[in-house]
Order: structure tokens, then sequence, then C-alpha cells
């Protein structure tokens, strides 16, 4: 399946010697700050200017093995495949999903964490991981690479509660040395727009995409 291999990187060796029928279900993804250390031509999707996604494989002692551009091509399978296989392998992994409302806005908001493997990675599968239809995608604020905190986007009552989020979110970041710099995203399924939140003179604030309004348009 793999062919002849174009470097003798160990991690590459390592993956390559994992049984094809095996690979699909150790197939993972795991989100980091970009400029995170990755090795050399890893195969990432670079979804917003802060963070990256990247496709490892799910060592035998539980470590991310990434997998590097060059080996992936020595496969005949296409890359969209694999992110989509390590997605549905992704939804092995357990997650502790809590939800509640949040602010006066009565909107329905989940904060979710990975137990064992990084958490971050299932805002690309939130209709799984929440259990629950996301036609319109959702807005999410990625806390570290293990955790977030989520909206559904349901009305644009929704944006109503976008602020109690954010602060949330910061709540939650002060307990952790390893926080993301925060930013809102409205993310449907592969899709990521940054909303350019922030706090300017006290007021909390954020743009809305075109794509995003003409959703909202459509919405109660």
């Amino acid at each position: 399946m793999f062919g002849a291999l174009p470097c003798a990187d160990p991690v590459c060796r390592t993956v390559a010697g994992i049984p094809p029928s095996l690979l699909p279900s150790r197939l993972r993804i795991v989100v980091q700050a970009t400029g995170t250390p990755l090795g050399q031509d890893p195969l990432v999707a670079a979804f917003h200017r802060d963070v990256v996604a990247a496709l490892v494989v799910k060592g035998q002692q539980d470590e991310a093995l990434v997998l590097t551009r060059h080996l992936a091509a020595t496969w005949p399978v296409p890359a969209a495949r694999l992110w989509d296989d390590a997605l549905d392998a992704l939804g092995v992994e357990p997650l502790n999903v809590q939800g509640f409302q949040l602010s006066t806005a009565n909107a329905p908001t989940f904060a979710v964490n990975g137990q064992g493997w990084p958490g971050a990675a299932h805002i690309f599968r939130l209709d799984r991981a929440l259990g629950r239809p996301l036609p319109h995608g959702a807005l999410v604020i990625l806390t570290t690479d293990n955790a977030f905190v989520t909206l559904p986007l349901e009305s644009n009552a929704t944006l109503r509660a976008t602020a109690a989020l954010w602060e949330l979110n910061g709540a939650l970041a002060r307990d952790t040395s390893s926080a993301l710099p925060p930013r809102l995203l409205w993310v449907r399924g592969w899709t990521v727009h940054d909303l350019s939140a922030g706090v300017v003179d006290g007021q909390f604030s954020f743009e809305l995409p075109e794509e995003l309004r003409t959703v909202l348009a459509q919405l109660p």
C-alpha cells in the first residue's frame, strides 16, 4: 500500500509499518497553535492564522504520530478521504460534553473537552459530538487543544450570547497555561470563519462575514 518511502524519518517508518487494514481506525486529528513543532512536511490544514489541524496516527502508547505529506502521497487514497476517515475514527474517543443555558438569551451552550485524547478537533464534527443537527453550524471558541465552548447557531438570538461565551472562555483559559489565543469562530463542517471578535473600550464586538449574514437572514 505504501511503496518505497522517500525518507528515513523514524515517524514515517513507524506509520508505514502499521497494517493497511488498521490504519483508518488509527487516524486522528489534533489542533495546535500555529508554530507548534510538527516535524518535517506535516500534513496539516491551516484553517486559521493562529491554529492548525494536523493529521496524525494514534500510536501504541496513544502518542500522536504526525503524518507527513510525502508519506500520504504514496497511498492510493486521496488526502480528503484521509481527513474524513480521521474524523470518523475520532468518534471513538471519549468526550465530556456539558450543556447549559448561557446568559439571558436562553441559548443552548456546550463546553466540550477530551478525556484521554485531545478534544479540540471535534469542532469539525460538532453535530456528532453534540448529538444534534447543526445545518447552520455553530459559534466556537477554542480554549486549548483539548477543550472548547460552543453555541449552536439556531436563531439570531444566538448572537446575543456571544459576549457571555467570550467571558466564559476567558475564565476557563485563566485556569490553564496552555490556552490558545481567544478567537470567535463560525464553524460549519470544514469551513471556519473568524469573526474578528474582541473587547474595545470595554465593549465586546465582532464582525459578520457575508456568508453568515446570508444564513442569519434565513433564521428566526
